[in-house]
């Protein structure tokens, strides 16, 4: 039987985040079945079948942007803060001076220099790596929050109508002694404090992706403007 916590918890969920569909998987695995037969309240899997039905095989998903500051070759161990040798200094030498143009194992080295570097003795050493790597870096934060931007503004499917039913259901089963309508009253202002809950963050991301934005592209504006 699903609680109140979980259904609640889905429905506030971007529907459209990359780890929805493992969440309503999740969310079916825990409903019980006795020799085939389903023994928790009809209204559960009525609302987890619908919630599965919008994620069924070639339904479009959120996937996140490979930014690779993130990756984690830019944050494995090894050079533990040594300076650049030879070999680094050539290869620096050889990165395209368009950082649009950088490929994206190139970048995420540089991001892995960058960050071993920083705080050490080597600060040549790190002003180097940081001339090249920072510009990089700006354009895959404007590209990363342009993809946040665009999957925030994507349209979400509603809310199953059996939501309500199954919410009731299990406060009713929570809550000992109350009546039926008192369930259904609970439910009703709880899925709708919980789509507000929702809509709230999905607001909040398009005014995070919108600031990331204009800071990468002020970022960019200013080092243009002092490089030239």
């Amino acid at each position: 039987m699903l609680s109140s916590k979980q259904i609640l918890d889905v429905v506030s969920s971007d529907p459209n985040h990359p780890g929805a569909a493992g969440k309503v998987a999740y969310l079916r695995r825990s409903l019980k079945t006795s020799m085939g037969v389903r023994t928790d309240p009809p209204s559960h899997y009525q609302f987890a079948d619908a919630l599965a039905a919008q994620h069924e095989p070639g339904t479009a998903t959120a996937e996140p942007y490979r930014h690779p500051g993130s990756d984690p070759k830019a944050h494995a161990p090894g050079r533990g803060g040594t300076p650049l040798s030879p070999s680094d200094l050539a290869w620096i030498d050889r990165l395209p001076n368009d950082p649009t143009k950088m490929p994206y194992e190139d970048a995420a080295a540089l991001a892995g220099l960058s960050a071993s570097l920083a705080g050490t003795q080597h600060t040549s050493d790190a002003r180097l790596v940081d001339s090249v790597w920072k510009p990089v870096q700006e354009v895959h934060d404007a590209n990363a929050a342009r993809v946040a931007l665009d999957q925030a503004q994507r349209s979400v499917p509603d809310v199953p109508s059996s939501a309500v039913r199954a919410l009731a259901d299990s406060i009713a089963a929570e809550v000992p002694n109350l009546e039926p309508a008192e369930a259904l009253s609970r439910a009703g202002t709880q899925l709708r404090e919980a789509l507000d809950k929702r809509t709230a963050a999905r607001e909040q991301k398009i005014l995070d992706a919108r600031a990331a934005i204009a800071q990468a592209s002020e970022a960019a504006a200013v080092r243009t403007a002092t490089t030239r």
